[in-house]
């Protein structure tokens, strides 16, 4: 029997900064860190019903993904972070779904936990159903904020070990996106996933060659 899902509390998200976050907020500031995280309006706060097409380099196939997606209160006034841990093991889940065909109730055992906290944003991993395990740490980061759009650029390092062979595979990969809203009850965004071709973001990773990966547009609605 899969465990339960065991959702991490956002009670303190709000809370005074810890040691860690104050180093971290710090770093932000020195060139080459970026930003703690990627900040969004308020009005993207709570939970979403989303529509993502995706197009993979080199194939003409479309995959349309039905999820759910939320963002919740960040340490910034007047701005949200995505709640990337539930949203990853949503999206982790809409895809087994549809690459296996499988029931609501089969996908939802698909992911069976995960380990996020928006004191931390940087470092996420996932347990799937078969043992296998995802770590996400996002190495550099730049954003833009205007008055309705929302811009990231960010390198990710990817590491995957599946539970029988043990040996952990590390990708890096480039994700560029851009989101705007539409209005109250609609958000729109573009969602550009690159190969950087090694397992390190961080070196050398300007002298890289990157390949797209895919695309996806997102529709969010309440």
């Amino acid at each position: 029997m899969w465990s339960i899902l065991t959702e991490p509390s956002h009670a303190s998200s709000a809370a005074s900064l810890d040691a860690g976050e104050a180093i971290r907020r710090s770093a932000a500031n020195i060139p080459g860190f970026g930003q703690t995280d990627v900040f969004y309006p308020e009005s993207f706060g709570g939970t979403w019903k989303v529509t993502r097409n995706v197009e993979f380099n080199g194939s003409a196939t479309t995959l349309s993904l039905q999820y759910s997606m939320r963002f919740i209160q960040s340490i910034e006034n007047g701005a949200v972070v995505a709640d990337r841990g539930y949203n990853q093991a949503q999206l982790e889940r809409a895809i087994f779904a549809a690459v296996k065909g499988s029931d609501q109730a089969a996908s939802t055992d698909a992911v069976r936990s995960y380990e996020w906290v928006p004191s931390n944003p940087n470092d996420l991993r996932i347990v799937f159903s078969d043992g296998t395990k995802k770590e996400i740490k996002v190495t550099k980061r730049a954003t833009e904020r205007t008055s309705d759009t929302v811009s990231a650029s960010e390198f990710q390092r990817v590491t995957q070990e599946d539970e029988q062979m043990g040996i952990p595979v590390i990708s890096a990969r480039r994700v560029i996106s851009k989101w705007k809203t539409v209005n109250a009850s609609a958000l729109e965004a573009i969602e550009i996933v690159y190969d950087m071709g090694g397992g390190d973001p961080i070196a050398g990773a300007s002298s890289q060659s990157s390949t797209m990966l895919s695309k996806s547009k997102l529709l969010l609605v309440r």
